[in-house]
């Protein structure tokens, strides 16, 4: 990767005079923020801004680090074979009309893989807007040269965005804000060869970079990403494209992209400790507020102090806090005590702090009310991060942010601020607050937001020793009939031999029999004790449900009998039936596993029956996983609330759940040839977890 990030000389094939033209936008950037040596590339000229220009990249007589292409997607391969015969050491082709647009596209970005994997010369894009760098002043980008060399502000902060203008347009707009300053903007297109975990490798390395911001459709290897995150002392931060079933449809046309499955990237995401904005400048107030405070294996509570110029205001954010899982902090008597101090007697100390009486009272006296405020609650061990309300541009309030970054810093608790008020004023104020390195910010929600992704818990960062997946060899021996069914067998199994497999390692299910003669049904319904269900079996059908063949409640064995013969009639006498206990839970939930084109094997846990498709409360988590990552993925549920137990209803033992998901991720890895498991529902009750139902796929053999 050095060879994008710190190259020598840079050749631009596609360079051009024509002012509206990429290739002269690339030019030109070089010109302005380059030291090294550039080569215009294009036979239809001898110089290009001051520079000699040559017919092909194999006519310059010096060595040449970096190629970037600039021309029509059909000339590209012949023109990385003259990169190759150059002994160019890296290729960055930031032209489209490959993958993303069509059948002739793909086939053009096959080639490039293909000269990849020939060659072994790495190549970034295509697609793409290149590389700016912050923190040299470099930009290898077509964006537009009379704009992003004069905003341009080095800083802690990197981005990885999929995409060629969405990384333009939204970093202009950041550094023309004064938001924050990044130190490296990677902007990655169609992945032909160099994807995101490439480019985050590199950066979790980088000096230069202490937080990481992604932009993603897609992910080449997702594993390999999430082992990335787990292993970086340095944040990640990712904004998902494809969330819906519209985006994803959207991102294929777009960079090529198979978005896949949300729920299995988010849940993905969490386990290996990466944090997940909901839109662009979450992501990066995300990522100037994880570079300035970076997380800690301590974490504390959330407990927060908010010093206010209103009791509205105060009002509204601890209404947020309490949505964003954050507490309203407790303050200490010692605290009221020296808040007391610069208060009028009138004015009762609580949390949230409304200090305005005390500015008012203490108005052309000197005293800073705000500094004495935020080092009382920064001194108090109850409070773990402040909250602080001002105007900008307003003359009788002043901050002192040199002073208040050096308060946070000497309490080691962060300290953020929400500043209403003028907007010219504002940025001024926001300017010399980065420059301090105090965090403020103009949305109060935005700013709540900030101090809740501080306290978030997230991924296997925080398992403790020895609590890791144990490895799946480990697994007990299974019968010789299961074996062969999961080798040799093709398809959706049914009920019954689905639920054998899940028996087999360990996973209680229904106490249930298979029929196939009439004459044996009342006696089986007798012995097995009511009530009872009955289920048709038919090859091809999984959803029985929706096809009659389930009848409950079955009191009798007139009964029993009668219900055989009228499912055994909807089938056409072509299948067998299961007599099962009619059982009840607390909680119906939902139990699968999948294999993800991105991430491999993942297990998921769900409300589940027949509210599984209203409610839509699923959480993913890449296999095998250990207990802990279960009992983390369960707590991810929004409807996790109903496994505590309600209106007498026994809460549901988590560890026991927790246990199956591991059992189901074990079998997962242990047998590739198993593309899904469906367990729907498992009934909930206490300690007791039970499958009634289910349904393996497996590959055809």
């Amino acid at each position: 990767m050095h060879s994008f990030f710190n190259p020598q000389s840079i050749a631009v094939i596609g360079a051009t005079p024509k002012t509206f033209k990429g290739g002269y936008a690339i030019l030109k950037n070089l010109k302005t923020t380059f030291k090294g040596r550039i080569y215009p590339i294009n036979p239809q000229y001898a110089e290009i801004e001051g520079l000699p220009c040559f017919p092909s990249i194999k006519d310059i007589p010096e060595a040449v680090d970096l190629a970037i292409i600039f021309i029509a997607a059909v000339h590209v391969p012949a023109a990385l074979e003259q990169c190759a015969i150059k002994g160019v050491s890296g290729i960055m082709i930031e032209s489209g009309g490959f993958a993303e647009a069509d059948e002739k596209g793909k086939s053009l970005q096959d080639a490039i893989r293909s000269f990849v994997e020939r060659t072994g010369i790495r190549v970034w894009g295509p697609n793409c807007m290149g590389l700016v760098d912050g923190i040299r002043g470099h930009i290898f980008s077509f964006t537009d040269p009379k704009v992003l060399p004069f905003c341009l502000h080095p800083g802690p902060v990197s981005l990885i965005v999929q995409s060629g203008m969405l990384s333009a347009g939204f970093v202009i707009d950041i550094l023309s804000h004064g938001i924050t300053g990044f130190s490296k903007v990677c902007s990655i297109g169609n992945k032909a060869d160099i994807d995101e975990s490439d480019v985050l490798s590199f950066l979790l390395e980088d000096p230069d970079t202490r937080c990481v911001g992604l932009y993603l459709e897609s992910f080449v290897n997702g594993r390999r990403f999430m082992d990335l995150c787990r292993k970086s002392d340095k944040p990640v931060i990712v904004l998902k494209g494809g969330r819906s079933r519209k985006g994803a449809e959207a991102a294929v046309s777009h960079t090529a992209s198979l978005a896949g499955n949300y729920r299995v990237a988010a849940g993905a995401l969490a386990q290996a400790g990466a944090y997940e904005a909901r839109d662009f400048h979450q992501l990066v107030d995300f990522c100037r507020t994880l570079a300035l405070y970076p997380p800690k294996r301590n974490k504390s509570r959330g407990r927060i102090a908010v010093i206010t110029f209103s009791g509205a205001a105060g009002i509204v954010s601890t209404d947020f806090m309490n949505e964003l899982d954050l507490d309203v902090a407790e303050l200490s008597e010692a605290t009221k005590i020296r808040l007391g101090r610069i208060f009028p007697e009138w004015m009762p100390v609580a949390n949230p702090v409304d200090i305005w009486p005390a500015i008012e009272q203490h108005s052309g006296t000197g005293l800073d009310i705000y500094s004495l405020a935020m080092e009382a609650a920064l001194d108090d061990p109850g409070v773990d991060a402040v909250l602080v309300h001002a105007f900008s541009g307003y003359t009788r309030i002043r901050l002192d942010f040199d002073k208040i970054s050096r308060q946070s810093r000497s309490s080691g608790k962060p300290v953020l601020l929400w500043l209403p008020g003028n907007r010219d004023d504002a940025f001024q104020v926001q300017i010399k607050a980065r420059d301090c390195g105090v965090l403020v910010f103009h949305e109060l929600y935005r700013a709540v937001s900030c101090l809740s992704i501080l306290f978030q818990r997230t991924g296997t960062c925080w398992l403790p020793e020895g609590n890791q997946p144990v490895p799946t060899d480990e697994l007990q021996n299974i019968p010789d009939d299961i074996s062969d069914l999961l080798n040799n067998a093709g398809g959706s199994l049914d009920e019954r031999l689905s639920k054998n497999i899940l028996k087999s390692f360990g996973i209680p299910t229904v106490e249930e029999t298979w029929i196939k003669d009439p004459r044996l049904c009342e006696s089986k319904a007798i012995s097995m004790g009511f009530p009872l269900v009955m289920k048709g079996l038919q090859t091809g059908v999984v959803h029985k449900t929706e096809h009659g063949l389930v009848e409950l409640n079955i009191v009798g064995p007139e009964e029993a009998r009668q219900s055989f013969e009228r499912l055994l009639q909807k089938m056409n006498g072509r299948g067998s039936v299961l007599m099962q206990k009619q059982l009840q839970g607390d909680v119906e939930l939902i139990m699968g596993a999948i294999r993800d084109p991105q991430f491999g094997p993942c297990v998921m846990i769900g409300i589940g029956g027949r509210m599984a498709d209203l409610i839509e409360d699923s959480v993913f988590t890449v296999a095998p996983l250990s207990v802990k990552e279960a009992l983390d993925a369960i707590g991810r549920l929004r409807t996790q609330t109903l496994l505590d137990g309600f209106r007498g209803s026994q809460p549901a033992d988590r560890h026991v759940l927790a246990s199956l998901m591991v059992t189901l991720g074990h079998l997962m890895a242990r047998y590739p040839r198993i593309q899904e498991i469906d367990i729907n529902p498992i009934l909930v009750s206490g300690s007791q977890a039970v499958a009634v139902d289910a349904t393996v796929v497996l590959s055809n053999p």
